[in-house]
């Protein structure tokens, strides 16, 4: 392995995630490795500028030239990342992956991913109760619509599946979570909205971009889809956790308390369903899976992350502004 003390290495970083939270020292998250970030010196943002020049492309040399770190400082920097091996290590050799392996690699990953999802500032916001209430009716809404294109991804992912197991597999998925939409909607009835407002409102913008995301993966990528049901699926005790926190906030945003029942026994129908484990039902009986594939799964996977970022971004920013119709419309011709 090629030493970091050369000023020749190109560094790449491992894949990782940062929490700040509102107290207390920043988080960052590698797999399941949490490290708090000391500040000494230096601001934390001149520390994520040279972060982002952990990319495999620039030598030591060339980050501490561009960044204004010295030569020492950064090679410093960058041992202290390989004896905590966060310093990417490539095997080019690598072209089969055990199954185990990889299983418990996609779960680590998803774990990371799914806990910066509920960093993200969007549901302290919420808890803390900064946003109009509008907001929290806006998060059962783009539910709504989310749930209600499972059919349409899962069907993507039926069509272009080459693996007759696999289709075998997606086909009993589908008819366990075809028509679940109606619990959403339910809930939004409940919460004040009449069932033409429900099946006439039109997602917003980041609703429609994870879905499409969905779609595009199901249609290239079987394998990536598999993976990303873990990303996407209700996870154990912790998702039920999270629905009776959102029935809670509900009332503390002026809901009836009753309200989310129908969308919380969804969640506690897909945790019974087991639909995380699709991954490892697809791979049981199989000795490896082949590198190239595994590449491209979970570089799909992260892009889910990403999609789900701008989902949360979205509903805030759309229904945090009092001009916005509430639920959106759709704009036809004779809108113009």
């Amino acid at each position: 392995m090629t030493s970091t003390q050369d000023l020749d290495f190109k560094p790449r970083l491992r894949h990782c995630t940062f929490f700040q939270p509102e107290e207390g020292p920043v988080i960052m998250i590698v797999g399941e490795r949490h490290f708090e970030i000391d500040q000494e010196g230096a601001d934390f943002d001149t520390f994520l500028n040279f972060k982002r020049y952990l990319d495999g492309r620039h030598t030591v040399k060339e980050i501490s030239e561009i960044t204004g770190i010295s030569p020492d400082d950064a090679i410093g920097i960058v041992n202290g990342f390989a004896e905590q091996e966060l310093i990417r290590v490539e095997d080019e050799s690598l072209d089969k992956i055990p199954v185990p392996v990889f299983l418990d690699q996609i779960d680590r990953s998803t774990g990371m991913w799914s806990e910066q999802i509920g960093f993200h500032r969007f549901w302290s916001s919420l808890e803390n109760q900064r946003y109009r209430k509008e907001v929290f009716l806006g998060l059962i809404l783009e539910t709504y619509h989310y749930i209600k294109a499972a059919s349409r991804h899962i069907s993507t992912a039926i069509a272009h599946c080459t693996d007759p197991a696999w289709e075998h597999q997606l086909s009993e998925y589908l008819s366990e979570e075809y028509n679940h939409a109606w619990m959403a909607r339910d809930s939004l009835l409940r919460m004040g909205l009449s069932q033409d407002e429900v099946e006439n409102a039109h997602p917003v913008i980041g609703t429609w971009s994870l879905i499409n995301n969905l779609c595009e993966i199901a249609r290239g990528d079987t394998l990536g889809y598999l993976a990303c049901t873990k990303l996407f699926e209700a996870r154990d005790s912790e998702t039920l956790d999270g629905a009776n926190d959102l029935q809670r906030l509900a009332v503390a945003y002026g809901y009836p308390e009753d309200c989310l029942e129908p969308l919380v026994s969804h969640v506690a129908e897909d945790v019974n369903a087991n639909h995380t484990g699709l991954l490892e039902e697809a791979l049981e009986g199989r000795d490896y899976v082949p590198a190239a594939q595994a590449h491209r799964a979970v570089n799909n996977l992260h892009d889910l992350k990403h999609s789900f970022d701008q989902y949360y971004y979205g509903i805030a920013q759309y229904y945090s502004d009092i001009s916005n119709y509430i639920p959106r419309l759709k704009v036809d011709y004779f809108s113009l």
